[in-house]
């Protein structure tokens, strides 16, 4: 369900404005998009704001904006400036949503069941080199999520972007082959004793041959 946010109006710009509006609770915003070729400068109440900039899944959150003059536009948000030290929120864009018209999306992956996955259990080391998959997708079926349960997945199985469940409308822009989770074998205590041991042969063969070599010169 979208969450509704109101847009203010706001009649300054610069740093000096922008300053005294984050004094009263109240974060510079625009708002653009593909009806809105020109952004729409704006305000909103910090603390309407932060419940969908601080969620995980804050780029996928839908939104109802609702503009200054009542009409009502679904957005996402496109960014989130923020204070370096403290995180307050400085600024946000809201990019406007049109229904039958494709968006841009970075969908995040939450692993879910990680430590009762029967591959950890077994030695396993799960690594998840993937946590956000990007798609074009139509505004209805955008996901807020991608989960994933790993409490099946055995030692040395692969999850690849190919294999999760999309929405019908969704194309890819990750690459499909992508491996998203997967679960690797941990090496054996004998594996790292026949790698050490290895080296040193080596070593030998070829010093033996190097006086072997010597000796025939003589």
């Amino acid at each position: 369900m979208a969450v509704k946010i109101k847009l203010a109006s706001r009649a300054g710009t610069g740093k000096g404005t922008c300053r005294k509006l984050r004094a009263k609770g109240v974060a510079p915003a625009v708002f653009y998009g593909p009806e809105y070729k020109e952004s729409m400068a704006g305000a909103v109440e910090l603390r309407e704001i932060s419940r969908v900039a601080n969620a995980p899944n804050w780029e996928t959150n839908m939104i109802d904006l609702e503009l200054p003059d009542g009409r009502v536009e679904m957005a996402l948000l496109r960014d989130v400036q923020r204070h370096a030290i403290t995180r307050d929120i400085l600024h946000v864009d809201f990019y406007q949503l049109v229904k039958d018209r494709k968006v841009k999306v970075a969908v995040p992956v939450r692993l879910v069941n990680k430590d009762t996955s029967a591959g950890v259990k077994m030695g396993g080391v799960l690594e998840h080199p993937l946590r956000e998959i990007e798609i074009t997708v139509l505004p209805r079926e955008i996901p807020s999520e991608i989960v994933i349960d790993a409490a099946k997945m055995q030692l040395g199985d692969e999850l690849f972007v190919r294999e999760l469940d999309m929405p019908e409308s969704a194309e890819l822009i990750t690459s499909a082959d992508s491996v998203v989770v997967m679960i690797a074998r941990p090496r054996s205590v004998s594996e790292v004793e026949e790698t050490s041991e290895e080296a040193p042969a080596e070593v030998e063969v070829v010093g033996k041959g190097k006086r072997k070599e010597e000796g025939s010169e003589e």
